[in-house]
């Protein structure tokens, strides 16, 4: 008997990313492209008005879902940077991802992505705010030229994503809360998730 392979592929899981950045965070998730043999799909959203409020980060997820309707496989993810952000204005984004939590997703990373990017190399150390971080991050990674330029590879290894992963879970605390009050990120569920 001859087997016959179905005519329907199973459809690949899309993973939707919205980020407050428009160079650091699109350069490094690039490089977790799939390609055409991937096990998902991966959809970075370009940041063309340059809207970074946790709010309206997340709005763009919502609004790309109503125009697209990519269809019930699909995860969102809103990446923001604690910064300078008020309590209210991530209060107003975590309400607006609650109200489809199974499939929309919170990274926050406080004080800064960059910290996400310091992980995978080096052991966490305090910073006093995102420029702290990235200062530091210069001068001690080569790789790191600015926040438009930097090593991608050298952080996307198997070895340097377990690193950073471990890392970020030993620093949050609490990783209950809707996002962490200390330092620490959360990027490393959405990482673990691509993986």
């Amino acid at each position: 008997m001859i087997s016959r392979r179905s005519a329907f592929r199973r459809t690949k899981r899309l993973f939707v990313i919205a980020a407050e950045g428009d160079a650091t965070e699109p350069l490094y998730f690039a490089a977790f492209q799939p390609g055409r043999h991937g096990t998902f799909r991966l959809k970075v959203l370009d940041n063309p008005r340059h809207k970074t409020s946790p709010l309206e980060v997340g709005e763009r997820l919502t609004e790309n879902e109503r125009r697209y309707q990519p269809g019930p496989d699909t995860e969102y993810w809103v990446v923001v940077d604690r910064d300078t952000w008020s309590e209210d204005e991530l209060v107003a984004a975590w309400a607006l991802i609650g109200r489809q939590r199974s499939r929309y997703h919170l990274a926050l990373s406080n004080p800064c992505f960059e910290l996400w990017l310091w992980l995978p190399l080096l052991p966490n150390r305090p910073f006093a705010d995102c420029q702290d971080c990235c200062r530091s991050l210069a001068r001690e990674w080569p790789g790191f030229r600015t926040k438009s330029h930097f090593d991608v590879a050298a952080l996307v290894t198997n070895g340097n994503i377990a690193d950073a992963c471990k890392r970020a879970r030993e620093l949050d605390t609490d990783p209950r809360t809707p996002w962490p009050r200390d330092q620490t990120t959360r990027i490393h569920h959405l990482v673990e998730s691509l993986r």
